[in-house]
């Protein structure tokens, strides 16, 4: 991202300049903790310049048809009309400084809209939160500084992440003087926060009550649950709209389109149903220059797969720069009849901007091939490796999930000592599935141990867990959880086992140490909070060797990744890249006659295959020597054979399990009759009858 050279000159009323872009989180809150950022507020406090009025900042962001062929699924006609839902906002904690007390909270300030500050380019953003952190500081005699570590802006309000132990300080702020405005400063609650909208679009202040009830009634004679429609098209003709006064003056109609998400969203029991609700939205004829009044569409509606834009005053794809990556199902979107669409460059950005896009302007740009096709990788993705020893780490997975969902006192006691190691980490930054909705981390942010991020030498041992009591301590007090059932959602894990060897020996016995293993899991889980039910994908590494625990298997060491959901289609096979099979060069020795365990059936070695698989004709001389031919593939060939004759598959699919397990026959055909039993094979699978 290009940076902005800071003015010189200019109208610029408290010194403090804007170097870079507003920097925004994943959630597109404003994130300030940029370094750039930081330095310009550390210069701001020295420059003492009291409650009185704050610097201004430079630079920065500026302050009816149905297309959609939808699942014709019915909806209560009075949805919108449900129990009001509350859903706290994700607080994307940063932890350079020890936090005191529990989860950031949120405040709202009002009435900075209307300083000095307010004319500049961020709309006075940057230089109200300078002027926040500033006026706390002074209340402060001693520990951290205060620093608002992540905020949002609601309309005329800006919604301030603090820690706990500032709260009281930042209540102080109320009717301070910035800018030449007095500011309103209070704790931030889903209903305070819907009134405020509520007052700011009220043309009669005062009733806030009415205009609610009027806007919800709105929205019901807008939205067609049967093909899950809202038509928010001609919004300035509507004559209940017009009756209210809505469009009256420019302050409630800049206000209006907010304050009706709000009512639309809180008119829910839960995110899910709400976000299920609608999948096509018309804005057309709105006579919309920029989408700046309804950007606010793109967090009440993430997952919809058909917008309507036409009839609008769209320039440039700048005037939609706010809803760029956003709307990521969108299938259909129009912009028939804005300046934009004649823009030379206008198709290559939108499919840019939209992943699946397919259809444009009435005009499909992408197939539904195509779009599958953007998911492949360039490196195809093989099975996973699972070398075992005695089935130990087959055994230990099988019990150390179930352990950790049901019993975790008991799970530790059975394979944790007092050598044991744990450590958590939050990623606050992986890509999500698509716009699954953001869970909060405050039951784990304080835990995390993030070296990039931790930079005290106490904070991060105190982050590392070690021995029975402290490992029992932290998984007690991580949320409850529920992870898929191993065998009959296999294709939601990847489990990988290695062999390693020169492990700590407990008994002191051998100097070079123990063989052991390490375990890779890769899945989801499901976590309670509240009564809500968050589902989260994680990563766990295990180092397991011997012990003298009750199993005789203790963790030596263990780290636990935690990150939104992102989906398991990451790991499933690209077995097209094992198609050739007499082409492509065996993929490793025969195992040696020692014994090989099963494989973990929650990873199955015959992964699914699309119905177009290649017929079972091999090559010439396939299975027989040749010159060039080396043993090992002449041996594996011969094996794909037996394996073939044996089960009937042909032979890619043949190659395919024997590859997938290692080259070991029993553990293929055991797969085999797992996944036959299942009818988990395709027919294609197998060779056409004689």
């Amino acid at each position: 991202m290009k940076t902005m050279k800071s003015r010189r000159g200019g109208n610029d009323r408290g010194g403090i300049r804007k170097r870079g872009p507003t920097r925004t989180d994943r959630d597109g809150d404003m994130d300030m903790d940029g370094s750039s950022a930081r330095a310009k507020r550390n210069r701001a406090d020295k420059s003492a310049l009291g409650g009185r009025a704050a610097g201004t900042g430079a630079g920065g962001r500026p302050a009816g048809s149905n297309r959609g062929q939808a699942r014709n699924k019915p909806i209560d006609s009075d949805l919108i009309q449900r129990a009001i839902y509350s859903a706290d906002s994700q607080a994307n904690v940063r932890d350079h400084k020890k936090k005191t007390g529990g989860d950031l909270e949120q405040f709202s300030v009002r009435g900075w809209k209307s300083s000095k500050a307010a004319s500049n380019r961020d709309g006075g953003l940057e230089s109200l939160i300078a002027f926040l952190e500033r006026r706390m500081n002074s209340f402060i005699k001693s520990g951290p500084r205060a620093k608002i570590t992540k905020s949002r802006t609601e309309g005329d309000t800006l919604v301030a992440f603090v820690r706990p132990d500032l709260a009281g300080h930042m209540l102080r702020i109320n009717n301070n003087v910035f800018a030449g405005a007095h500011v309103t400063v209070e704790a931030y609650t889903a209903a305070n926060a819907l009134d405020q909208e509520l007052a700011g679009a009220d043309p009669v202040p005062g009733s806030t009550a009415d205009t609610k009830t009027k806007m919800t009634t709105i929205l019901g004679k807008r939205f067609f649950p049967a093909t899950k429609l809202l038509d928010l098209s001609k919004l300035s003709d509507d004559p209940d709209l017009q009756a209210m006064g809505i469009f009256s003056n420019v302050s409630t109609k800049s206000k209006f389109f907010p304050a009706l998400m709000k009512v639309w969203e809180l008119g829910f029991k839960t995110v899910a149903e709400r976000r299920e609700a609608v999948e096509s939205v018309s804005l057309a004829d709105n006579k919309l220059n920029n989408i700046s009044s309804v950007t606010t569409l793109a967090q009440s509606f993430p997952d919809i797969q058909y917008l309507d834009l036409s009839k609008n005053n769209i320039k440039n794809s700048q005037a939609m720069i706010g809803w760029r990556w956003k709307f990521r199902d969108l299938i259909f979107l129009d912009l028939t009849e804005n300046e934009i669409s004649s823009d030379p460059t206008f198709k290559d950005t939108m499919l840019k901007w939209y992943p699946k896009l397919q259809t444009l302007n009435n005009v499909q740009v992408r197939t539904p091939e195509e779009v599958a096709a953007q998911k492949r990788t360039p490196i195809p993705v093989l099975p996973p490796h699972f070398i075992d020893e005695s089935q130990v780490g087959e055994n230990f997975v099988r019990a150390f999930f179930p352990g950790y969902d049901n019993d975790r006192n008991g799970l530790v006691g059975s394979v944790y000592d007092d050598q044991s190691t744990f450590s958590l980490n939050v990623n606050t930054t992986a890509p999500r599935a698509g716009q699954t909705e953001t869970a909060g981390w405050g039951e784990y942010i304080r835990k995390s141990r993030n070296l990039d991020k931790i930079s005290h030498l106490s904070a991060r041992m105190s982050r590392s867990f070690k021995g029975v009591e402290q490992i029992r301590e932290v998984f007690n007090a991580l949320p409850p959880t529920r992870h898929p059932d191993l065998i009959a959602k296999a294709e939601q894990w990847l489990i990988e086992c290695h062999p390693v060897p020169h492990l700590p020996d407990p008994t002191g016995q051998s100097p070079t140490g123990v063989g052991g293993l390490s375990l890779m899991v890769h899945g989801q889980l499901e976590e309670s909070v509240g009564g809500k039910i968050e589902t989260r994908s994680f990563d766990r590494t295990f180092i397991i060797g011997p012990g003298n625990t009750p199993g005789g298997i203790r963790v030596v060491s263990e780290i636990f990744c935690l990150r939104a959901y992102g989906g398991h289609e990451a790991w499933s096979p690209e077995i097209q890249a094992l198609f050739q099979v007499p082409q492509v060069a065996a993929p490793g020795p025969v195992p040696a006659a020692a014994p090989a365990p099963p494989a973990v059936p929650a990873v199955p070695a015959v992964p699914a295959v699309p119905a177009a698989a290649p017929s079972g004709n091999v090559a010439e001389g396939y299975g027989l020597p040749r010159p060039g031919k080396s043993d090992t593939q002449l041996q594996q060939e011969q094996m794909v054979t037996q394996m073939s004759g044996k089960s009937g598959m042909t032979f890619e699919y043949s190659e395919m399990a024997l590859a997938g397990n290692g080259w070991n026959p029993e553990l293929a055909w055991k797969n085999f009759e797992q996944l036959k039993a299942t009818n988990a094979l395709p027919p294609t699978a197998f060779l056409a009858p004689a």
